[in-house]
């Protein structure tokens, strides 16, 4: 604090004073925009040859080997499990048997959904998905309301 000021109002007090002490500005005319230019840069793009604009990407790219295209996808085979579909090449899967208890034939369901489910397949092969879990539901309740008589 310099007389009960704080340094702050001191130094604002002093360039109030400097500004009173300067002799007063001759009126200038309000001026816009940059002062160093004084007229607009115009640059000429245009070319009589508009292939010449992409001549350095083509220096670039005559380096480069012509692409390739991709190999076509060899059609997708169906895996032979899902081509049995009857009832007798399900019921040899699934092993039923007198000894199966309603846990086993459970156990025995999700093993065969987890490999069969049509959600697990390609869309072109889910009918035969289909028709394999709609079989092994079929002989799975039939094996366990057999077990609860």
């Amino acid at each position: 604090m310099l007389f009960g000021q704080s340094v702050f109002q001191s130094v604002v007090e002093r360039l109030e004073r400097e500004v009173e002490d300067m002799p007063p500005a001759e009126e200038a005319t309000p001026v816009f925009g940059i002062n160093s230019f004084s007229a607009s840069l115009v640059f000429d793009t245009a070319t009589q040859d508009p292939s010449c604009a992409n001549r350095p990407l083509d220096s670039y790219l005559g380096f480069l080997e012509e692409p390739t295209p991709p190999p076509a996808p060899e059609p997708e085979r169906m895996p032979s499990y899902l081509e049995k579909t009857s009832l007798s090449d399900v019921s040899d899967e699934l092993a039923i048997t007198e000894k199966d208890t309603v846990e086993t034939l459970g156990e025995k369901r999700r093993t065969f959904a987890r490999a069969n489910h049509p959600d697990a397949v390609s869309p072109q092969f889910r009918d035969n998905a289909t028709r394999r879990m709609t079989a092994a539901n079929l002989l799975i309740d039939q094996a366990i309301r057999f077990l609860e008589r």
